[in-house]
């Protein structure tokens, strides 16, 4: 009697599998490899359930979040204290070129070319006038009324500065 309800709590083991087990007893109608062709395949029907469930589930939760405010105190934002820039950043933030070092990058551009005139009229802005007189200085380049002329003057000017440190 002890031994029948030992073989009856061995069917009904945890892993769901207590038909099975039965039939393959009495019946003996399954093989081991039986047995386990269909435990992988209820196993991997878990799995597949499980993901269909899980994987929308994980889409919408991507898709539907908003970016959080920023963070306040009495409706007011929090002052950010401090700069996350690099010190060489800084640095070269600081310190703009001279006019003398923007001249010399016009340079480096194709000489007679509407580039380097671009390069000229952003450091000093086109004024023509209709008679200009002679320039003196590179800034007078400017009132010239022809492009050409005021290239050739300003490039004039430009290769007369001493190369400076960039």
């Amino acid at each position: 009697m002890v031994l029948e309800n030992a073989g009856a709590l061995r069917d009904f083991d945890s892993g769901g599998w207590e038909f099975e087990s039965l039939r393959a007893r009495h019946f003996g109608e399954m093989t081991d490899q039986a047995n386990l062709r269909i435990r992988e395949q209820t196993d991997m029907k878990k799995i597949i359930l499980a993901l269909a469930i899980l994987y929308p589930a994980a889409v919408l939760a991507q898709g539907t979040s908003t970016p959080a405010a920023p963070p306040t105190v009495g409706g007011k934002p929090l002052v950010v204290v401090g700069s996350k820039k690099s010190a060489e950043g800084k640095k070269e933030a600081a310190k703009p070129l001279s006019v003398a070092q923007k001249l010399q990058a016009c340079q480096d551009i194709d000489d007679a070319t509407k580039e380097r005139l671009n390069c000229y009229d952003a450091i000093y802005s086109p004024q023509p006038k209709p008679k200009a007189a002679a320039a003196k200085s590179v800034t007078e380049c400017r009132f010239q009324k022809e492009e050409d002329e005021r290239l050739t003057c300003y490039n004039k000017f430009a290769e007369k500065i001493p190369q400076l440190p960039r």
